[in-house]
């Protein structure tokens, strides 16, 4: 097949993968459950902050995921194992979408590159040490979450919420931390296109084709935007409805999940926005003894699910795409 031929698929799957990514893209989920921005204020936020942080981060972690998780059992990664990724990704993350379910772009296309290593190399198909490296992280950072807003919560609510004088005050206090979160979530969100959108181009680096990574960037960032104007409500309002927010109790939500996500963006570790979020509004819950809206138990069943059905589904998808002549 033609240089020209592969460019134009590996575009339109990038196209995909990253739509696919932004229907999936829960960060804007406190500001909608705290009445902060209406939805289309949401989307039009979203979308600057998604093709900007996808342009301006998106290098770094795409070289993590990309170069480094097929082990020894793989001498050479081809372009059907590329696309194999790609769409397993891709398929899972819109079906995750239709489910109203936030779930990590990171560990659905981990699960892809771990279902294509075994099936091509076996064990030694894939760095299992890389894996568990990154693992370490994946664990810490909801831990993380869930406490520091935990904590966070508490100092807000003795040292301001309870130092207020009538509801004039409480207005207005609510008003400044409005403010505040949308700083905050323009932060996320940055960082957070930057991480995730990554994940889209990632393994086409390592496949060391003669395409321009910028070029793809901008794609995906533009993508990204798309698939939140057309199917990200659904997540956004399924994770804002966790558990009642005002901008105080949403800012303390959303510190860590800023905080970590962009220094793991800077670093180059690819992290899990999502499972942040969602242990943060868990920690929430717990610190304002409130309690959880439905929803919960089906998210974090998905989540169990990602790494077994992204495996899976590359494994059937490597067969027909594998016939493809590249």
């Amino acid at each position: 097949m033609d240089p020209f031929t592969i460019i134009i698929i590996f575009m339109f799957i990038s196209i995909l993968i990253s739509f696919a990514i932004g229907a999936n893209d829960e960060t804007f989920s406190t500001v909608n459950g705290s009445k902060t921005l209406n939805m289309k204020e949401i989307l039009i936020f979203a979308t600057i902050l998604a093709i900007l942080g996808a342009i301006l981060l998106g290098g770094s972690v795409s070289k993590t995921v990309g170069n480094k998780l097929f082990g020894s059992g793989v001498s050479d990664i081809s372009e059907n194992m590329v696309l194999t990724v790609l769409f397993s990704t891709s398929i899972w993350l819109i079906i995750s979408s239709y489910l109203g379910a936030p779930i990590s772009t990171t560990h659905s296309t981990i699960g892809s590159i771990i279902g294509v290593g075994i099936l091509i190399g076996g064990l030694n198909g894939v760095e299992w040490l890389k894996i568990l490296e990154m693992s370490f992280w994946w664990i810490l950072s909801p831990i993380i979450g869930f406490a520091v807003t935990y904590v966070v919560y508490k100092l807000i609510h003795k040292y301001i919420i309870n130092r207020l004088n009538g509801f004039k005050d409480f207005e207005r206090t609510e008003r400044i931390f409005s403010y505040i979160l949308l700083v905050t979530i323009g932060l996320t969100a940055f960082s957070r296109a930057g991480n995730d959108c990554s994940n889209a181009v990632g393994i086409v680096i390592g496949l060391e084709a003669d395409i321009s990574i910028d070029l793809i960037l901008i794609i995906t960032g533009i993508s990204f935007s798309l698939g939140i104007i057309v199917l990200g409500r659904t997540v956004i309002k399924s994770v804002g409805n966790i558990t009642e927010l005002v901008p105080s109790s949403a800012f303390a939500s959303q510190v860590p999940t800023a905080g970590i996500l962009f220094v793991g963006t800077i670093l180059g570790v690819p992290l899990s926005g999502s499972h942040m979020l969602v242990a943060s509004l868990v920690g929430l819950s717990k610190s304002r003894k409130a309690p959880r809206k439905g929803g919960l138990k089906k998210i974090i069943l998905i989540w169990f699910l990602t790494f077994p059905i992204a495996a899976l589904l590359a494994i059937v998808l490597y067969f027909p795409i594998s016939a493809i002549p590249f």
